[in-house]
């Protein structure tokens, strides 16, 4: 009886919860989310030690006042562990130290009354002191070299006037106590792997380390595997962008190194085919970084002064040697193995993954350009040498100093003491036409092209005459250096390409940017930070 009036009890209960209704949907809140607008901010960021580190960003909840919300900047990684900041925008000095990979830079909104959070992560990278610019190698004694770093518009996309351009002066011999012994015949610095620039004078090399404000970390001997007894004559320093590698000519001979932080050695010389190292190399280029070369198509070209020949690299990952090329061009005419008395005088970049070769006959002083096809696999095709350019109308070529070309147009540009000459290479027997003249009392010591540095030109405006637009310096930078032998002042002047394939140097000096004083200007390299 009383389990009767127990499942009896039960079942009122029952039926008296089911008269009412669910009312739990209608009690939920939903939350406004927090939103964080940092006007674009990249998510890498770089800053020098010492420096200030500036963040603008709006974080806020719809509906919420902005006291009800709390901020916090963190930065963690390497041993560190700090708190930046506690307010909407960070305005700090960053002091951690150096470091070549990136620190964790987070920052946290919190909405106070409900436990909310939203994290937002940046990679910060803390360099030395040096921000991205133009490296410019120069002498006043003809004895001894410095390194001056060019910061502004036209280098570094973090500036937007060129009111803020400044130079760094003298920048190896403060952080290093000495000038560099002897005068500097190249410059190099990489982003890729690691962070580092090299220098090469006549008789020695140096890597140095832009984290560390350029001090020297390595030189010479403690650069390559095996160490030189007597002579030691150091050529070209370039890089090989596939594997990636360092290469160098010391002695006339290639060596080659990885592009990362534990491979800080180069290796023994490159040999021939027939495993002997019987060649001279003068002038080497490797071939762009894209596309990718297929197996057998040429790596790079090189010019053999000892046997007047060029020479080919193979992929790097399917042998080491260098060989000899075995075919001609289609018409027989150009022959790379035999060069009679012809010399090289320059090697550079050229459209559609080629590459231009220009050379000067000893007998008859005209002056070549040869096109190597660096997709050609040099054992089976003809198409080696696809074209040949005799520069006999050519003005004052005779007194060319230094060649230029890039992979984005059709032009070979030379500079002569007075003036830089653009050739446009579509006749076989091409005209130059003069598209720079120096300054009275000037003299031009050198020109390069920029194939790739992150600042921008100011060019006419076309759509609004008098005004100027910003153009990416990107293939379309000159820079011409030049030195006035009477005040000992070299400067270097940067001229925008107005239109790629036209050798269109803007001509007006208007547009035209000149940086120094500095001493007779060596060699320059864009300096890059990531």
């Amino acid at each position: 009886m009383k389990m009767r009036i127990f499942l009896g009890l039960v079942l009122v209960c029952c039926s008296l919860v089911s008269c009412f209704e669910d009312e739990s949907p209608k009690n939920v809140k939903f939350l406004n989310p927090i939103q964080i607008n940092d006007f674009s901010t990249p998510q890498e960021l770089y800053v020098g030690q010492g420096g200030r580190l500036k963040l603008k960003t709006l974080a806020y909840k719809e509906g919420m006042d902005d006291a009800m919300l709390s901020f916090e900047w963190k930065l963690q990684g390497h041993g560190q562990h700090e708190t930046l900041g506690n307010s909407m925008i960070l305005d700090t000095v960053i002091n951690v130290p150096m470091n070549r990979e990136a620190y964790s830079l987070l920052y946290t909104v919190t909405d106070i009354e409900n436990g909310l959070t939203l994290t937002k992560r940046y990679y910060l990278y803390v360099t030395g002191q040096y921000e991205a610019g133009l490296l410019v190698a120069d002498t006043r004694d003809n004895q001894n070299s410095d390194l001056h770093l060019i910061v502004g518009k036209n280098f570094n996309r973090n500036y937007s006037k060129h009111d803020d351009d400044h130079i760094f002066e003298n920048i190896y011999s403060i952080n290093n106590g000495a000038k560099i012994a002897g005068c500097v015949t190249d410059l190099k610095s990489i982003v890729s792997g690691y962070i580092e620039t090299s220098i090469a004078t006549e008789h020695s090399i140096e890597d140095l380390s832009p984290l560390d404000n350029f001090t020297v970390i390595r030189r010479n001997n403690d650069m390559f595997i095996k160490s030189f007894d007597s002579e030691f004559v150091v050529g070209s320093l370039q890089t090989c962008a596939r594997g990636p590698y360092d290469v160098v000519a010391v002695n006339g001979h290639i060596h080659k190194r990885t592009q990362y932080e534990e491979a800080t050695t180069y290796g023994v010389g490159i040999l021939l085919e027939d495993l002997t190292d019987d060649y001279y190399i003068t002038h080497y280029l490797y071939r762009p970084y894209n596309p990718y070369p297929k197996e057998g198509d040429l790596f790079g070209v090189a010019y053999d002064q000892k046997h007047r020949r060029f020479l080919a690299f193979p992929h790097f990952r399917s042998e080491d040697n260098l060989h000899v090329y075995k075919n001609t061009s289609k018409s027989g005419e150009q022959d790379p193995n035999r060069l009679g008395n012809k010399d090289c005088m320059y090697i550079g970049y050229a459209p559609n993954v080629t590459m231009y070769a220009v050379l000067k006959d000893g007998d008859t002083g005209l002056y070549e350009i040869w096109t190597f096809n660096m997709n050609a696999d040099d054992k089976d095709r003809t198409d080696v040498i696809t074209d040949c350019y005799t520069l006999d109308g050519c003005t004052d070529i005779e007194n060319a100093h230094t060649f230029q070309s890039q992979s984005m147009e059709e032009v070979m540009y030379y500079a002569t003491d007075d003036k830089v000459y653009a050739v446009l290479l579509t006749a076989s027997h091409p005209r130059a036409l003069p598209k720079y003249v120096a300054n009275p009392g000037e003299k031009i010591t050198g020109i390069q092209l920029v194939e790739y540095c992150e600042g921008k030109l100011e060019i006419p405006n076309p759509d609004k005459p008098g005004e100027l637009k910003d153009l990416s310096n990107s293939n379309h930078m000159m820079l011409v250096m030049t030195y006035n032998e009477s005040t000992k002042e070299g400067k270097v002047i940067t001229v925008p390409i107005l239109s790629l394939g036209t050798g269109d140097l803007i001509q007006d000096k208007t547009y035209h940017r000149e940086y120094g004083p500095f001493g007779r200007i060596l060699k320059t390299t864009c300096y890059h930070t990531r």
